[in-house]
This record gives C-alpha cells, sequence and structure tokens, in this order.
C-alpha cells in the first residue's frame, strides 16, 4: 500500500479533527505543518508529532514531498494556499467555504481539471442517513416532488476571533453555515436553476463566549427560496439568532416526505403509499405512516472525511461530491449575496451530474394529474 504524505496548512482549532482523522489510517501520516506564526505550528506539530513546521506555505509544498496538502486557514486565506498547491500538481482536500469569491472558487475548478488533480472541497454530506435517503427520492414511496427546506440556524459561533469581524471572514452566515443545508439538497435533488434572497445583519451588539461583548458587522439572517428546473422552490434557512441548533432537510413530495435530522430521527420517510419494507414504524410530527429504515441506514460504512479522501487518492477518483457539484453549490450561496443586493432572482450558470441515480421524471408535476 502506497504511502500517503500530507501537509497542513492551517494549525488552528480546525486542523486538529484530521490530524486525528488520519492517525487512524494506515500508511497516512502528517509530515509538516504551515501557519503564518511559527510558533502555532510548531505547537501543532508537537502535539501531533509532525515532524517539520513551517511559516511559509510554499516553502513548505516546495521542500516536503507531499501527496497533497489540507487547508484549514480562516476562510478568506482559502484561495491563495489551494491555488498554489494545484498549480504544483498537488491533490487538496480544502475546508468550507471554497473561497470567498466565486472567481476564485471557479478557478479552483478550472486548475484542479487542468492538472488532473484530485479536489475535494467541504462540506462532506456522505453520512449514512443521507446516503440511505438518497435510495428513497423516487415517486414510489413520496410521489412527485413539490418542494424542499432545509436550514443550520444556531445561537452564532462562540469564539470571537474572527467570525463577527467582516474585513476578516468576508462574509457570516452565508459563508459559514449557508454551505451545509445548500449542499445537502444539491447532493439529493441535483442542480437548481435560480436563487433570490433576503440576507441582512439582525444582531450587531452580541455576546459570545463566556460573556463578551463583540461588535458584529457580518451577515446573520439569511433565507433563499432556490428554485428546481420543474418549479419546485427550496426554502433555506441560517440564522445565528435561536437559542438551540436546527439542522434539518427536508423533501415534500404529493405523496410523502423525507426527512433528516428532524424531532430527534436521523433519517424517516412519511409516506401515502406502501409499508416501507425492513423499517421501523414511527410517529413523526404527529403523522401516522412514518419509518426508519435503521437498517438500510447502518449498511453504510460511516467514513471520516479524511478517509474519503486517501479512498481517493489511491484510486485515483475524484471525490462522489465532485468540485463541480461544490462550485455549484457555491454559485447558490454567492447568488444569495448578490439577489439581496439587487433584490432580483439570479439565474444559475453552473451544473453537474449527480452521483445518486435520480429520476429526473420525479420533478414533472405537469404532464399528468397528480
Amino acid at each position: 500500500m502506497k504511502p500517503i504524505r500530507l501537509g497542513m496548512i492551517g494549525s488552528g482549532h480546525v486542523s486538529s479533527r484530521y490530524f486525528e482523522q488520519a492517525a487512524l489510517i494506515e500508511g497516512v501520516s502528517f509530515v509538516a505543518t504551515y501557519s503564518r506564526h511559527l510558533t502555532n505550528a510548531e505547537n501543532k506539530a508537537a502535539a501531533y508529532g509532525i515532524p517539520r513546521w513551517y511559516d511559509d506555505y510554499r516553502v513548505m509544498m516546495d521542500k516536503e514531498e507531499l501527496d497533497a496538502v489540507i487547508v484549514t486557514t480562516p476562510h478568506s486565506l482559502h484561495a491563495e494556499p489551494v491555488l498554489a498547491a494545484l498549480e504544483r500538481g498537488l491533490h487538496v482536500l480544502n475546508e468550507k467555504p471554497m473561497a470567498t469569491t466565486f472567481e476564485d472558487c471557479q478557478r479552483m475548478v478550472s486548475l484542479a481539471e487542468a492538472h488532473n488533480a484530485i479536489f475535494m472541497s467541504l462540506p462532506f454530506d456522505l453520512n449514512p442517513a443521507l446516503l440511505a435517503a438518497s435510495e428513497y427520492v423516487n415517486e414510489r414511496y413520496i410521489g412527485k416532488i413539490t418542494g424542499a427546506e432545509a436550514q443550520l440556524s444556531l445561537p452564532g459561533p462562540w469564539r470571537d476571533n474572527w467570525y463577527y469581524n467582516k474585513s476578516i471572514a468576508h462574509g457570516g452566515a452565508v459563508l459559514d453555515c449557508l454551505v451545509y443545508p445548500v449542499s445537502r439538497l444539491v447532493a439529493l435533488l441535483g442542480p437548481a436553476v435560480s436563487v433570490m434572497a433576503e440576507v441582512n445583519t439582525l444582531i450587531p451588539n452580541r455576546i459570545v463566549g463566556d460573556g463578551k461583548r463583540v461588535q458584529s458587522d457580518v451577515d446573520d439572517n439569511v433565507t433563499l427560496i432556490v428554485q428546481f428546473a420543474g418549479g419546485q422552490h427550496a426554502v433555506i434557512r441560517v440564522l445565528w439568532g435561536m437559542s438551540f441548533k436546527q439542522n434539518n432537510t427536508i423533501i415534500y413530495g404529493r405523496n410523502g416526505t423525507l426527512a433528516l435530522n428532524d424531532s430527534g430521527y436521523p433519517f424517516v420517510i412519511q409516506t401515502l403509499g406502501q409499508p416501507v419494507p425492513e423499517a421501523e414504524r414511527v410517529v413523526w410530527r404527529g403523522l401516522e405512516h412514518c419509518y426508519v429504515p435503521h437498517e438500510k441506514i447502518n449498511r453504510y460504512p460511516h467514513e471520516s472525511v479524511i478517509a474519503h479522501f486517501v479512498r481517493c487518492l489511491r484510486n485515483g477518483e475524484q471525490p462522489v461530491q465532485s468540485g463541480r457539484q461544490q462550485l455549484h453549490v457555491h454559485e447558490i450561496m454567492f447568488a444569495a449575496y448578490r439577489s439581496a443586493e439587487s433584490g432580483q432572482r439570479y439565474s444559475l450558470t453552473t451544473t453537474f451530474t449527480p452521483w445518486s441515480k435520480l429520476d429526473t421524471g420525479i420533478f414533472d408535476t405537469r404532464s399528468d394529474y397528480i
């Protein structure tokens, strides 16, 4: 088995999970870390037994014999190291968001394709519940799709180091959280065609962390209407103002509903049709004829982000959620800003081939009585 040598670009809180995931995979090792502040890179290297550390990621890429790099810097610092790595033919795993401008996202995907490099940009949605859900997006259980909704809402980030400073973060809830519900919906339903949005700063004076008071100038209140080719609308919501976290996805059909991470269930099928085989019958939101397919969910592995990336490296394959798919996700995000600023609908220009075997006829609500 070929050893995989990785370099870490970014030595903050987020990087730790990648070191820990890699330690569980045979033949995978981090050989160097980078931070703008050399002490931070050295401290992270010491914590995880990494032999070398740098304060210049270009020097690290040129001196070390790397197979790939992981980029976990703050949002606004993703583009330059990702592009530098791809220019050198290195494979890249990039934290979300891909970048803080759509133009930089386009450059990343184009450069990866030009250099035949594996480019994996988060989020990584392929958990067992979503993989199981993809099997039930069909007319047998839910009929024609009529709409959807998804959200990731929470009180707001507890850290104040840069999240609430627009000059550093280049955005707030859109760049940090909207990527998750948009990515989940697109993973299940395929590409959308247009976006309308409202985006604003609802809470400029915040109490965070251990009671510290901060002034925020980033967006924290976001609502999108994303339209699909059949005319269906998906309402996508992010609010940094709730007293609890809500992170669900719901797909509505004429004869049923699919719900992910809702009301305490990982995945629920509500159907007016035949019972779902090999599934537990439950009551969801007070409704009968609801099912949780535990056995189907449990058939899928709990693959970590690094494990999926390493599998791609070893097989020479692009990730299931391709660069083109995540570029579409990010166009939707940046379309939210543009639509909110102009007050107009934004027509999307990107598309991708869905990884799931979705019958596009499920969006056809106009050719027959339903």
